[in-house]
């Protein structure tokens, strides 16, 4: 049974709560007495629906307006697959060939408009979790593709794995993301180590269960540095924390909305992406390393 999602920008805005990176399936098939047949796993589906205001992926502003990230997610016993994407909403980002309209090479005659409606991200994630001493052991892979954009910036994948305290007070996880792909294959393989907690605050409300807290602190190597900024940086990347109110629509039907603050860490603080709308009006530096954000999420499980 598929009990959380977790994709890219939304990591707290979706019910449950913070876990790990990607969507889980917990719990292992059943096994039957002896001379019995092993139940079949239940194969179940979630999809979410969010709408957030920025889209942030490890302290970073990737898409520094509304965007649309939906997800489906289907699961069965321990392992489940992902495919989320992001869909602009404005006017933000662009491609070689989707200019955006302050770009000076843009011809106004093509009314252009750069990944306006178009999806610049989609993710697919391959996942397995499973129950092992005070908490769940995960694993998996998740591959980032860019559509619009593959000429200029290249699709990668990374493995991760991860442990979670479920006995502990604030549920402590560690996950560690290796990059096997574009890092690899430069022969300085990219690593992020994530450490999160998250706290639960359950409410008697028939409608409102209750609210969620969750924090993590990010850590870099050189490798992932170098790759994303051109620069040999390593140590404490970003800081994320997340209130996030879940809600009880039906047995199928549930939403939720949160607030996040995020922020770059010591070197990383003066490497925030650009906003390439200020960069056309001529304001060249980079972005507040600090974001404040939040979204809404519609989910549904069948």
């Amino acid at each position: 049974m598929i009990t959380g999602v977790m994709t890219r920008s939304f990591l707290s805005c979706i019910v449950p709560g913070l876990s790990i990176l990607c969507s889980l399936a917990q719990g292992l098939p059943g096994t039957a007495a002896d001379g019995e047949q092993s139940k079949k796993p239940e194969l179940s589906f979630r999809g979410d629906s969010a709408f957030v205001s920025t889209y942030v992926w490890r302290g970073q502003r990737l898409t520094n307006d509304w965007n649309w990230q939906p997800s489906l997610t289907a699961g069965t016993g321990p392992i489940s697959l992902n495919v989320w994407g992001i869909l602009d909403l404005a006017a933000v980002n662009e491609a070689p060939h989707l200019l955006l309209p302050s770009n000076p090479g843009a011809n106004p005659a093509n009314q252009p408009s750069g990944l306006l409606g178009k999806f610049s991200e989609i993710d697919y994630t391959l996942s397995f979790s499973k129950a092992a001493g005070k908490g769940t052991v995960s694993a998996g892979a998740v591959i980032y593709t860019f559509p619009e954009r593959s000429a200029v910036l290249p699709s990668t994948t990374e493995i991760y794995t991860g442990y979670a305290f479920s006995s502990i007070p604030f549920s402590p996880a560690a996950t560690l993301f290796v990059d096997v792909d574009e890092t690899g294959d430069r022969a300085d393989t990219g690593l992020y180590l994530r450490i999160s907690a998250a706290r639960s605050f359950p409410l008697t409300h028939r409608v409102f269960s209750g609210f969620d807290i969750s924090s993590s602190i990010g850590a870099v190597n050189s490798g992932f540095s170098n790759y994303y900024y051109g620069a040999s940086y390593a140590g404490l990347h970003d800081f994320n924390v997340t209130l996030t109110a879940p809600m009880k629509i039906s047995e199928r039907w549930l939403a939720s909305g949160c607030i996040a603050y995020s922020a770059l860490l010591g070197n990383f603080r003066e490497k925030q992406y650009p906003d390439m709308r200020e960069v056309y009006r001529g304001r060249m530096g980079p972005g507040e390393a600090d974001t404040l954000w939040g979204g809404l999420t519609l989910s549904v499980i069948f």
